[in-house]
């Protein structure tokens, strides 16, 4: 056990280590604290005094005052005063968490005005608004003329984009945008992504995207998290995209129009729907694609609705099909597996929960019908078959025995188990 004085000398010894440090990394250092641990640290000693006022690095989270938020909006004004006006702020996040309609939010929202207002008067290059409950923060115009903001976000649940005129964006240096929650009740978003000129990664989760079409020139990410969507089709034409990701219902009334260029697509889809209310066409602008990661997609009958609007996909050599049916599974993809001559890795996940065939006398119908699927499986250039499972589960173990008959017809096919830690 140490002794105090041995104690006290540990702690100074530290102290004089923090104290050695030159000024500039000290402040890079304080940099990665949120705003409430920088400001305490003026009281450790007179070098200190100051180094808090010259971070440009801020990060205000309303949930580091235990969801007061009257507390937290008199810090933020507080510290934003005394801090030091010539000093760029980089970064510059305000996270409100805790907010509910039925609060008297008026004043918060007025001071995160200011907020903004100052944020972008000191040059940031991110600048991230994430306000939880409905939200009716005004947005000073200045923000969208930011000429220094290479990285925005914004989380604001029913915050309406038909308040912004289009015309009065002009954003020269952004290059990812992330919408969350928003409203887009406007025609005019391809006008809005025009002023945008070298925007590379657009995500949008969450929003309500009424409105026919919008086209997206010089991004190369797309994001598409959980679209609202109105009762006519969204058109998205996005030519110079290469990386896809789409998460969200069958029913959603999106159609991807004019994509070359994708390489890579991640498609997730969470719900089943009627054959003739099925409206997400994903698949049928993919046929470059060269990496396909995509999760409970559809029935057989979907997925060749899907197909018939597809080419061969000449360019697909990894495709990963999550929770994959070791009884039906074959049966549903054979004819999607068989548009991709040039495929050269497989990767399954099995599907762990109840499945579509459940009883026995069904079950071994269809397990006799796999090995005929399987056997007729085309794509000879195919080298390996992933099995990628958390536990050693029936399913696994099935699944394995159903993908023997693949090393008959494809020689020197490789299968693997690879274990989950996620």
């Amino acid at each position: 056990m140490e002794t105090a004085p041995r104690m006290k000398k540990i702690e100074t010894e530290t102290s004089d280590s923090l104290s050695s440090l030159p000024d500039e990394l000290i402040v890079s250092i304080l940099s990665l604290l949120p705003a409430k641990e920088v400001a305490r640290t003026c009281v450790l000693s007179k070098r200190w005094r100051n180094l808090w006022n010259i971070v440009p690095s801020l990060c205000f989270d309303s949930r580091d005052w235990d969801g007061d938020l009257e507390k937290f909006a008199a810090f933020v004004c507080k510290f934003l005063h005394k801090r030091d006006a010539a000093t760029d702020t980089h970064i510059f996040r305000i996270l409100c968490h805790g907010m509910y309609i039925n609060d008297n939010l008026d004043p918060i929202y007025s001071e995160a005005t200011k907020w903004v207002t100052y944020a972008v008067e000191h040059n940031p290059r991110i600048l991230e608004l994430s306000f939880s409950g409905c939200c009716s923060l005004h947005i000073p115009d200045c923000l969208f003329t930011c000429k220094t903001l290479e990285n925005l976000k914004l989380k604001m649940r029913g915050w309406d984009l038909l308040e912004l005129k289009s015309s009065a964006v002009l954003l020269p240096r952004l290059t990812n945008l992330n919408l969350n929650r928003i409203n887009f009740n406007i025609d005019n978003f391809d006008e809005f992504l025009s002023r945008c000129p070298i925007l590379k990664d657009l995500s949008m989760e969450y929003c309500a995207l009424n409105m026919p079409k919008f086209s997206c020139h010089s991004v190369k990410r797309l994001q598409i998290h959980y679209p609202r969507t109105s009762d006519e089709t969204l058109s998205i034409s996005a030519p110079c995209v290469e990386n896809l990701v789409f998460n969200g219902d069958m029913d959603s009334r999106i159609i991807l129009k004019d994509m070359p260029m994708v390489t890579q697509a991640i498609i997730t889809v969470h719900s089943f729907v009627k054959r003739e209310e099925y409206n997400c066409h994903l698949l049928s602008r993919l046929n470059g694609i060269n990496s396909l990661d995509i999760s409970s997609f559809c029935s057989k009958e979907m997925l060749q609705e899907e197909l018939q609007k597809c080419p061969i996909f000449h360019s697909l050599k990894f495709l990963f099909l999550h929770e994959f049916c070791p009884y039906c599974g074959f049966d549903t993809w054979s004819s999607f597996i068989k548009n991709c001559p040039n495929l050269e890795e497989l990767y399954l996940v099995p599907l762990e929960g109840p499945c579509e065939v459940d009883h026995e006398e069904h079950r071994r119908a269809k397990e006799h019908q796999n090995s005929e699927q399987i056997e007729r499986f085309s794509c000879k250039g195919l080298k390996t078959v992933g099995i990628v499972y958390r536990r050693l589960s029936y399913s696994v173990h099935h699944l394995v025995e159903r993908l023997k008959y693949m090393t008959k017809v494809i020689k020197g096919l490789q299968i693997v188990l690879l274990e989950d830690r996620a």
